[in-house]
This record gives C-alpha cells, sequence and structure tokens, in this order.
C-alpha cells in the first residue's frame, strides 16, 4: 500500500511541475523590452481634413508577466502639418505638434517565434500649435489606444510592426469652423476624430 501510494505521490508531483512548466515562463524567455521606432500619424472624420498625416516617433518599455501577456509603459510625439486657407492671405502653413505618455497591456497570440499580438491602454498627450491658428489650440487630451502587431527576436534584437487607434476623449485642441447661430458668432464647434498611426520599432530584450 505505501509503494502505491508513493508511487502515485510522485505521478502527482511530476504532473503538478509539468502544468506549472506550461504557465510560466520558459527559462529563456525575456522579461524586459527597450524599443525606439517611427512611422505615420494621421487623423479620421472631421480631422482628417485639417490635420495632414506627419511623421510619428517614441520609446517604450515593455515588462513581461507570462508568456502572453506584458505591461507597456511608453512616450509618443508627432508632428503634423496644418493646411489653412487664411482670406485674402491665400494658403498658410503651421505644424500641431503632439507630446503623449501611456500604458498598455499586450496579449500575444502565440507563445514563440513570430509573435502577432493585440494590445489596449490608456495615456494622454499634450498638444501644441506653436505661433497660435485660429481653429486650433493647445490641450491635454486622453485617448485609449488600441492596437495589434508583429513581433519577432533575434538573439537580444527584437523588431516589431504596430498598427494603433487611439480612441480620443475630447479634441478641444481643433475647435473648426465657427458656429453660425445667432447670437454666438465667437463661438467655436470641436472637430470629431480619432487618431491612427503606422509604426516599426527595434530594440533590445533581456
Amino acid at each position: 500500500m505505501k509503494a502505491v501510494l508513493k508511487a502515485g505521490l510522485t505521478v502527482l508531483v511530476l504532473h503538478a511541475g509539468s502544468a506549472l512548466a506550461q504557465e510560466t515562463p520558459a527559462s529563456d524567455e525575456r522579461r524586459m523590452m527597450v524599443m525606439v521606432g517611427g512611422g505615420v500619424e494621421g487623423y479620421t472624420r472631421d480631422l482628417a481634413p485639417q490635420v495632414d498625416p506627419g511623421v510619428t516617433y517614441g520609446v517604450s518599455v515593455g515588462l513581461r508577466a507570462t508568456r502572453r501577456l506584458g505591461l507597456e509603459l511608453g512616450y509618443s510625439g508627432a508632428v503634423n502639418a496644418l493646411e489653412l486657407g487664411t482670406p485674402g492671405e491665400g494658403p498658410r502653413s503651421a505644424n500641431l505638434v503632439r507630446n503623449g505618455a501611456y500604458a498598455a497591456a499586450t496579449v500575444d497570440l502565440r507563445a514563440s517565434g513570430l509573435r502577432p499580438y493585440v494590445m489596449g491602454g490608456l495615456g494622454f498627450s499634450s498638444y501644441n500649435v506653436p505661433g497660435g491658428v485660429t481653429g486650433f489650440g493647445d490641450d491635454t487630451v486622453g485617448h485609449v489606444p488600441l492596437g495589434a502587431g508583429l513581433r519577432t527576436a533575434f538573439g537580444t534584437f527584437t523588431a516589431d510592426a504596430r498598427l494603433n487607434y487611439h480612441v480620443l476623449f475630447d479634441q478641444e485642441f481643433a475647435t473648426g469652423s465657427p458656429v453660425l447661430d445667432t447670437g454666438a458668432p465667437n463661438r467655436y464647434r470641436v472637430s470629431k476624430g480619432g487618431r491612427y498611426s503606422g509604426t516599426l520599432n527595434l530594440g533590445m530584450a533581456w
């Protein structure tokens, strides 16, 4: 009887160890990543005609909790041209400058090799128009970043291609065209839209 119990306990321990090994990261999994990157950023809906696609850039730090789940903290910035027609002066050019930070969770759809993933989180951006432009102004805007990407690694080198869409809490940096309601000639309507980006990111993992 003791031999049977001992054999059963041994099998149970081995089975539990095998299951735990499947749930936890392998010993050779990289647990931290630092990446820099850049790409294209633009806007949708009412904002699209007012804000041209421009360049975006950023840096991020990723921490892996399990083989599939990670946490990412990052900075991103962008510069977009505003092509404005001013009556009597012809076209006028100005820039919309954005600087922001975000925190997001990433979920790998595969646990090894070429890793497709999805992500979502929370962030904020500070918008500035140097020199000032009618219809645009400085503002701090919260956003929800949603994205999908593809990541691979060669030793400690990591490469990542990503598409993002950012749901903006408000767009008061772009007040748009004057409202023509009687009695409110100086009021502006807030333009509606979101922000998209496509980036290529390169970095190191430990």
